[in-house]
């Protein structure tokens, strides 16, 4: 067949048609890779039994493009964006629609065929709902009906191709309950979905850029290798630890982990008091239970952005030189200067390409519920992973509802496990009263009240109101001693009472550089017995490894007070018990959120009824009780609105025949873990972040992309977010400027040395004015 005849896929801009990517070669390597190291949608599928259904994806995602009106496009083209040429992907006058004619196929073959239309349909624009808001034309429906969208015909695909029958219906588990049936068949589309955009992408860059696709990290170390690894650093600790109770009880604790990894993939649960070496156990645990089970990598979700760094450097510190490349730190503070941060590790955290990936819950769970290519491509390697959910107590409330529906996706129709580990077991466990919990799940620990009694190491005790000045007072007749409250502002005010210039400060107002200079003199100072009071945010608490004898807590929900509590008598080395002195404040002179305040009412309602130990099981069980159950009602479609608050359930509903009424961009908008978004600000701390600021204000008019992409992941340790609130005081005291769309401090006194961002500075520094 000569060039002319023949139906192109991609083109590229400084080579003849002989070299462009013949259209049938292209679907062929999306459906079904290259024989080689490109893998496709049905290899991608195949992980959750859905072979057939990637490769029919694979293969029908382009038909668009045997239009003629696409391969007169692309012989127009200079190659630049014939993978982004749909409508509402481009803006160039002679844009042309390319993915509803495979959609429109795909529908015509009833329900199921419905399915794989919603993944051809976004497979560039990201999943559709099915009716668009206000009735635009973007949704499937819109888009299936010739009236409202109009495409040229495809007539000149090959019969054998377009005569393609569906594959066998897939049989998802759903326990016969028809709204969880439709939630199920979406996850279904989804996942889809995400083994098609992703074979896509990797596809067109082995076309399209093969040096790229050569970095590409490639299958990594199995987690049997990575087990044999941990399990020599394990026994070099063990050999060098001293016979204390606690070491004695974090062996039993990972004993437990290593014979509960013989069970069959599931839910389970570990709950071990802070202290008790559950970041380890958890990872022995799930690299053993994969190594036992065929799984295939490790997800390690964290709530706390702050302790990502913190957790994936214990990770490679025990995998060692020979395994730290497996580690895939996956979140946004990522430093292009940090030698760690390698362009295999840019390229892997696209799509979740690694055996051992250390991630946030909002990239983990937002992902779940995303529309976007981009950040669905992940999602098909989570089947038949080990998911831990670090600090499980961290679940919203209001959001219960899907997140829990989606875990259960995971273990029950992707093979997955799923380890719910924290200090405080939140009670999420299915029964009569919390019919959405979760069911089947396997504790590690056996008897989490012995264990909590043998690594008890502090009291608590809640005293009530004290004002700013008594709680002053407290301070100052402890030599060593951390109070952690619920705002920056109340942070602010309690360091300036203290008047201790020895004092330290430590909140989200500082960056994350600062705060990390901070915590190494807290440690400094608490490990060589020197005066060391902090005041300091929630940013101190989960997973920061500080030990004080004595902690202030502001009210909060108990699961915070643990976490405090946590930071008390860490190691055990007091000879008695650390205090934990949990106090009330004024309220009304600092507001909290509407979920801590709910948190500190519950945390009182269980006080009283648990004053001889606070922090026992009992008291947990009632505190989540309180807090997870007792949540609205039903919203009168089956869900509670307590647990479902922004309505994500009912984006998905069911037909008589088969669940197929998604709105996918609707729950990808309402499901949201952070609701504020923040202005991100870049501060002159220290000589790099002033260099940073004097890099921005050196970039020519026109800066080059690469040169910027560079810039913002190095300006990540150094900026400081804030809510629209602060950002409006910050303008009105005229200390910002704006570059590139890059906000930055323009007057060095508004970032103080102990308190980070301020607002009592006034006006721009004359020195940048004279610029």
């Amino acid at each position: 067949m000569d060039s002319e005849s023949r139906h192109y896929a991609h083109s590229l801009s400084d080579r003849g048609k002989e070299h462009w990517e013949p259209l049938p070669d292209h679907l062929s390597r999306v459906a079904d890779g290259d024989g080689g190291a490109l893998l496709g949608a049905s290899h991608f599928a195949s992980a959750f039994g859905a072979e057939e259904w990637g490769r029919l994806l694979g293969l029908w995602h382009d038909l668009g493009k045997y239009s003629a009106a696409f391969q007169n496009y692309i012989g127009k083209s200079d190659g630049s964006d014939d993978a982004a040429h749909d409508s509402e992907m481009s803006d160039k006058p002679d844009k042309v629609d390319h993915s509803t004619a495979g959609a429109r196929h795909a529908a015509r073959l009833g329900p199921w065929g419905r399915l794989l239309a919603y993944c051809i349909a976004g497979h560039h624009a990201g999943l559709p709902d099915e009716v668009a808001p206000e009735g635009g034309t973007s949704g499937l429906l819109a888009r299936l009906d010739p009236e409202k969208r109009k495409i040229e015909p495809i007539g000149a695909a090959p019969a054998e191709l377009l005569e393609r029958p569906l594959p066998v219906p897939t049989r998802l588990r759903c326990n016969g309950d028809r709204q969880r049936g439709a939630f199920a068949f979406g996850f279904f589309t989804r996942m889809l979905f995400s083994c098609l955009v992703d074979a896509d992408f990797l596809a067109t860059e082995w076309f399209k850029d093969p040096e790229r696709s050569s970095r590409r990290p490639g299958a990594g170390a199995s987690p049997a290798q990575l087990l044999a690894r941990l399990d020599e650093h394990l026994e070099g600790k063990r050999k060098k630890a001293k016979d204390t109770e606690v070491n004695r009880r974090r062996r039993e604790v990972l004993a437990a982990c290593r014979e509960k990894a013989k069970l069959p993939p599931g839910l389970f649960s570990l709950n071990v008091p802070t202290g008790g070496g559950k970041t380890l156990s958890s990872l022995a645990f799930a690299l053993s239970h994969a190594a036992e089970h065929g799984l295939r990598r490790v997800v390690y979700a964290i709530p706390f952005t702050s302790i990502i760094e913190q957790t994936a450097d214990v990770f490679r510190e025990a995998l060692g030189d020979e395994f730290r490349d497996e580690v895939l730190e996956h979140h946004s503070n990522l430093d292009s200067d940090d030698p760690q941060r390698s362009d295999r590790h840019r390229l892997a955290a696209e799509n979740f390409d690694a055996p051992l990936v250390v991630t946030t819950n909002v990239q983990l769970f937002e992902s779940l519920f995303a529309a976007r290519p981009s950040r669905c491509r992940k999602l098909h390697r989570l089947a038949r992973s080990v998911i831990i959910l670090d600090e499980a107590q961290s679940l919203p409330p209001n959001l219960l509802a899907p997140t829990l529906a989606a875990l259960e996706e995971l273990v029950t129709n992707y093979g997955a496990t799923v380890l719910l580990c924290t200090a405080t077991q939140p009670a999420i466990e299915k029964r009569d009263q919390f019919p959405i919990g979760l069911s089947d799940v396997l504790p590690i620990v056996d008897e989490p009240r012995t264990l909590h009694l043998a690594l008890r190491r502090t009291s608590v005790e809640a005293v009530g109101m004290l004002s700013n000045e008594e709680l002053v007072e407290r301070l100052r007749a402890e030599p060593r001693a951390l109070c952690v409250v619920n705002s920056r502002r109340h942070a602010v005010d309690l360091f300036r009472q203290l008047d201790d210039p020895k004092a330290l400060h430590l909140s989200a107002s500082m960056c994350a550089a600062h705060r990390s200079r901070v915590l190494k003199i807290i440690r400094w100072k608490l490990r060589t017995n020197r005066l060391c009071r902090v005041i300091s945010t929630q940013v101190i608490e989960a997973g920061v490894d500080v030990d004080f004898p004595a902690v202030f807590r502001a009210s909060a929900g108990l699961d915070s007070v643990a976490q405090a509590a946590g930071r008390c008598n860490r190691e055990g080395k007091l000879g008695a018990l650390g205090r934990v002195v949990v106090f009330d404040f004024d309220a009304k002179a600092y507001r909290t959120s509407d979920l801590i305040r709910d948190a500190a009412k519950h945390f009182r309602g269980v006080a009283p009824d648990f004053k001889d130990d606070l922090l026992s099981p009992g008291a947990i069980e009632a505190y989540f009780r309180l807090y997870y159950w007792q949540k609205g009602g039903d919203d009168g479609r089956g869900w509670d609105k307590g647990r479902d608050g922004k309505s994500v359930m009912s984006c998905f509903n069911a037909d008589d025949e088969l669940p197929i009424h998604h709105q996918f961009r609707e729950a990808a908008g309402a499901y949201r873990l952070i609701d504020d978004v923040q202005t991100s600000i870049l501060v002159p701390h220290g000589h790099r972040g002033e260099e940073l600021i004097e890099e921005l204000e050196d970039m020519p008019v026109v800066p080059d992309q690469k040169h910027l992409r560079r810039f913002d992941r190095a300006a990540q340790r150094y900026t400081v977010g804030v809510y629209d609130s602060a950002l409006c005081k910050l303008l009105k005291n005229e200390v910002l400027m704006e570059r590139h769309g890059r906000v930055y401090l323009a007057n060095p006194k508004a970032y103080d040395l102990k308190l980070g961002l301020t607002f009592e500075a006034i006006g721009f520094d004359p020195a940048l004015l004279a610029l």
